[in-house]
């Protein structure tokens, strides 16, 4: 591969693209050579902090420049579209998560990937945190897991809580279950005159019997981030609030004469060293082809098969399709 400087545009330039943006302005080997906004505040904003051209499209920007590679940080409806143009242009995305509103546009964009030989990636920052990286390498059979993800900052608007702050929690837990979907229930509630649901619970019952609990919300009166994740013989607690830590205590029996009655607590604080620079140094060092993929597109449209089920469940009242998290 070149080892000329890899040529990255940002898609987007609300909350995350600002991120990326200031993330990709300040790596090695990598040019910000463009900003794609349609808001013109925004657009004049990001030329004025990093000198580079600014578009108002995507097309006009295909036009005017060559890149190498894109994030796409725009609102999740138009995922599948600028993804699928850049993809066709042979250009390395990286998508925000969720990738796309429906699986079906998901699975084209990853056939899109393949065909034209390019990287596709989806946005999942917390496959990069260190908590839940040693939580993966530690955690061998849980029987319950309880996760909680609550805000009173409802950003974004043209998708429910699931698809924007629950499927967080959804990728963590698939990636610690290895076990088929035997069972979902979810409810939930719009409060702020739209059909997209600001609050929703969901309960996973898997085939080894292992249960998984989730409550997502974006009207709360405090933030919180949480996972408990239950053992036989130990438990785990994460909070992912103090950031730019993460705390984590480990419970664990001790025996006390002939009885199981004393727990063992082990407290951690990790310090999360900017996930998504990990995670955008990963997107670029796979583009050349020197690292190996955490996560692949099947895990991703794993979690977005059961997120956006559940989302469909909670719209229509039928039961999710449990079928299709079998595999």
């Amino acid at each position: 591969m070149t080892t000329e400087p890899l040529r990255v545009a940002v898609v987007g330039y609300g909350v995350m693209g600002r991120h990326h943006a200031n993330v990709y302005a300040a790596l090695p080997s990598v040019q910000l050579v463009a900003v794609v906004e349609p808001d013109p505040g925004r657009r004049w904003a990001a030329g004025e902090r990093y000198g580079c051209a600014t578009f108002a499209d995507l097309e006009a920007m295909l036009r005017a420049v060559s890149i190498d590679a894109a994030s796409v940080a725009s609102p999740t409806s138009t995922h599948h579209a600028l993804a699928s143009r850049l993809l066709t242009c042979a250009v390395h995305v990286l998508v925000e998560k969720p990738v796309a509103t429906n699986v079906d546009e998901a699975r084209e964009l990853a056939a899109l990937s393949r065909s034209h030989g390019v990287v596709m990636q989806v946005g999942h920052i917390t496959r990069f945190y260190k908590a839940v990286q040693q939580l993966r390498q530690a955690v061998r059979q849980p029987y319950l897991i309880e996760a909680r993800r609550l805000t009173p900052n409802a950003r974004i608007r043209d998708v429910g809580v699931i698809l924007d702050l629950m499927i967080h929690d959804i990728d963590i837990v698939l990636g610690l279950v290895d076990s088929p979907v035997a069972d979902v229930s979810v409810a939930g509630h719009a409060l702020n005159g739209t059909p997209f649901e600001d609050v929703a619970a969901a309960q996973i019952i898997f085939t080894n019997g292992c249960i998984a609990r989730f409550l997502a919300s974006r009207v709360a009166p405090d933030a919180e981030r949480s996972l408990v994740v239950a053992e036989a013989q130990r438990t785990y607690r994460l909070d992912f609030s103090r950031e730019p830590h993460t705390e984590m205590a480990i419970y664990q029996a001790r025996p006390t004469g002939d009885e199981m009655n004393h727990v063992h607590v082990d407290r951690h604080v990790i310090y999360e060293d900017n996930p998504l620079r990990k995670e955008l140094t990963h997107f670029l060092a796979r583009i050349r082809l020197s690292a190996a993929p955490i996560g692949t597109l099947d895990d991703d449209l794993r979690s977005l098969t059961l997120a956006t089920d559940l989302t469909q469940s909670l719209r229509t009242g039928t039961p999710p399709l449990v079928a299709a998290h079998g595999d």
